[in-house]
């Protein structure tokens, strides 16, 4: 009896399918704009990019938010601005930069955010004639610090509305993947997978998300074609089987992170015609 139950229990979990949503559209007007694609495309949540001034909280109604999340049965992630660097060496800014996240995260908890998007900056340079060297890797230990400090500041903050703050790989130099190792066990934070900057940078961080085990727990999908990254899905060179194959054992909520209506429409189109959502 008991070997029937597990086996049911293995069926069920090979059955789950991956969860799919769609990135803030600049093609857009409005949050409601993109809640209505997404589900017109049959796609699950939308990330709602804070870059964008129309996902601004002064410029929508919480409770509109909430009767299209409930209307069109769609959730939410957040996509934190992509300029805000959590470990500046600068003590007002970082100040500033707290309190944008948490005005963030509480303009976000009312309408139903799960997971909040940041990003590791690589910071400014000093140009050589021969290299160019970090200021973040030469005051390496300092940078550290005050990741650590901020980021258990802002997992604090985001649990309080039991949202999960997860950090994306950008633009990844050598001592940036150190960083990402050094943060691997901190309690709370998760981590973004985006396959396409990965591809970018020469898969340097992919052999690296792998030793994240189950805290990679967000994808960024997206093609790469030799020049360029967010291309339409199946249309590059990306391996995308073998990435969804990791996105499926590490039951991952999944951007489709193309950027114009017509490329998103593509690629949940090859998406469903490879049975693969």
């Amino acid at each position: 009896m008991l070997d029937i139950k597990l086996a049911s229990k293995k069926k069920v979990m090979c059955l789950k399918k991956l969860i799919f949503g769609m990135p803030t559209l600049i093609e857009l007007i409005s949050i409601e704009g993109n809640v209505k694609l997404c589900k017109n495309l049959g796609l699950q949540f939308v990330e709602i990019n804070m870059n964008m001034p129309y996902c601004f909280p002064e410029y929508n109604e919480i409770e509109k938010l909430k009767k299209l999340k409930k209307k069109y049965n769609v959730s939410f992630t957040m996509h934190f601005p992509e300029e805000i660097d959590f470990g500046t060496f600068y003590k007002e800014t970082q100040d500033a930069n707290i309190s944008l996240f948490k005005r963030y995260i509480e303009y976000g908890a009312q309408f139903g955010v799960e997971k909040v998007n940041i990003h590791l900056l690589p910071g400014t340079y000093v140009s050589l004639p021969d290299r160019k060297i970090y200021l973040y890797e030469k005051y390496f230990n300092k940078y550290l610090e005050n990741l650590r400090k901020s980021l258990s500041k802002i997992i604090k903050i985001a649990a309080i509305y039991k949202i999960k703050v997860y950090i994306e790989n950008a633009e990844v130099p050598k001592f940036l993947e150190k960083i990402f190792l050094n943060l691997k066990s901190t309690p709370g934070l998760y981590f973004t997978y985006d396959i396409g900057h990965d591809a970018v940078g020469n898969y340097n961080v992919e052999k690296l998300y792998y030793t994240l085990g189950d805290k990679v727990k967000h994808m960024h999908l997206h093609d790469y074609n030799n020049f360029k990254c967010h291309q339409i899905l199946f249309n590059g060179k990306l391996n995308l089987y073998e990435k969804l194959n990791f996105a499926k054992k590490n039951e991952m909520s999944i951007v489709v992170e193309v950027k114009t209506i017509k490329a998103l429409e593509i690629s949940v189109d090859n998406l469903k015609n490879r049975n693969l959502m």
